[in-house]
């Protein structure tokens, strides 16, 4: 089997402990944590990935490149970043829309304690789960739902 590659989802519904049956409930089961990570990673290696703004938006991690200490930072976002809550590509952040839906940014940009709509996003919105631009609507929402489930 490769790396990127699943195994049969016979085997994999057999290690979870489930049935394809009960694929069809709204029912919860236990994952172990390392198949877990594995299945997050396969996703997340997917997504799009730009290296030149990872290490600009990610000093620390552009230091521990150059050192030698990360030898691939989309690796390193695979496997780490994304969990640690760190972006991977520039968000297409709509100024206008962002601080009309968030007042308390636009507070805060005019006390000074943020620069930009942009900045704001990165350092705290995108965890708060907070919407870049009107576009990211349909797929928060259907996130919402299947994560409330």
């Amino acid at each position: 089997m490769s790396q990127t590659s699943l195994p049969h989802p016979t085997v994999l519904l057999h290690s979870l402990r489930i049935s394809r049956e009960s694929l069809s409930r709204r029912s919860k089961v236990a994952v172990g944590t390392g198949l877990l990570r594995l299945l997050l990673a396969e996703a997340i290696r997917n997504q799009p990935f730009d290296e030149a703004f990872y290490r600009e938006a990610n000093p620390d991690l552009d230091a521990a490149y150059r050192r030698g200490e990360i030898a691939d930072l989309h690796e390193h976002f695979v496997k780490q970043g994304y969990l640690e809550g760190r972006v991977a590509v520039p968000p297409e952040v709509d100024e206008e829309f962002y601080l009309a839906t968030y007042k308390d940014v636009r507070e805060a940009m005019r006390r000074g304690d943020v620069a930009s709509a942009r900045e704001h996003y990165l350092r705290a919105g995108a965890a708060e789960g907070r919407l870049a631009n009107p576009a990211q609507r349909p797929t928060a929402d259907r996130w919402a739902a299947i994560l409330a489930e």
